[in-house]
């Protein structure tokens, strides 16, 4: 009987240990050596998110120093109308002498508005680490375009494209220097109200990207709370970025949003988002460390 009790219990150890060798591989293929950082790989998705790019410049032929913005789960359409807040946040950055990519993490994929931000807003679809893929793509493509000053490149994102940028600065090099070489030339990145609870990484793994980090909170924002960011705070600072944090009182998540659903729990503030636009506009005119 003692045999027997042995056996059984030495096949599920077994078991046990398969299964955990086997999710040890899916980490590494996944989140530690993520497939969509080799090089064809990253050419593909360049490709393929290229439509979702669109450039707004200020007038003239440039290069003009350029910001990636990086929108939330609620993408850029409403379920009857267009989501401005990307291109209120582009008019401000052409206003302050930038241009500004707008990438649309939807329509290449061929999503319909309201199916997307169910899905992704609830983490069920493109979460932000698969959605890195996407940032990673719009920098490739803005590297290809002669009116993007390569040398001056930045990234703004807000709400879950915080998740995805926060993910992209913890990838690992896959060993060719590619993803090294691409984010070495990011000067600066700009977090509106990120998640950064778990699966989030950016709190979780050390950043590999280190530069110049601002972040905008809401004191009343019941998606993500200030002190809950503080551990992707603090891994920025022990990378060496140097980091300026802005908290707006009274307000909620998505405050600088105006399109919001009846039902929203989100309110928008005018007053509040003018300071936010005032804000970033800052950032963009503020030199790099």
């Amino acid at each position: 009987m003692a045999r027997r009790r042995w056996r059984i219990l030495a096949g599920l150890g077994l078991a046990l240990l398969t299964v955990l060798v086997a999710l040890a591989g899916v980490y590494v293929a996944t989140i530690w050596r993520p497939q969509f950082l080799t090089s064809s790989a990253r050419a593909s998705h360049a490709k393929f998110m290229a439509s979702g790019l669109e450039l707004v410049t200020p007038p003239g032929p440039g290069p003009f120093p350029t910001v990636l913005l990086i929108h939330g789960c609620g993408g850029l359409r409403g379920p009857y109308e267009p989501n401005p807040i990307m291109d209120e946040y582009a008019a401000s950055a052409v206003k302050a002498g930038w241009a500004a990519a707008i990438l649309d993490s939807y329509a290449p994929r061929d999503w319909e508005a309201r199916w997307a931000r169910i899905r992704v807003c609830s983490g069920l679809r493109l979460r932000g680490f698969h959605r890195a893929a996407d940032v990673l793509a719009g920098l490739d493509v803005l590297q290809d375009d002669p009116r993007v000053d390569t040398r001056h490149l930045r990234i703004a994102s807000w709400s879950h494209g915080g998740w995805a940028v926060g993910d992209l600065v913890t990838l690992r090099d896959p060993g060719d220097g590619s993803l090294r070489r691409t984010m070495a030339g990011v000067e600066a990145i700009y977090f509106t109200y990120p998640f950064c609870a778990f699966p989030a990484q950016a709190g979780r793994r050390d950043w590999t990207w280190k530069g110049d980090v601002r972040w905008v909170f809401a004191e009343h924002d019941t998606v993500q709370s200030k002190a809950g960011c503080q551990p992707m705070i603090e891994r920025a600072r022990r990378a060496g970025a140097r980091t300026d944090i802005v908290e707006f009182p009274g307000v909620t998540h998505a405050f600088d949003e105006r399109l919001t659903t009846p039902d929203s729990t989100f309110r928008f503030d005018p007053e509040a988002a003018a300071r936010a636009h005032a804000e970033f506009t800052a950032w963009l005119k503020t030199p790099v460390s």
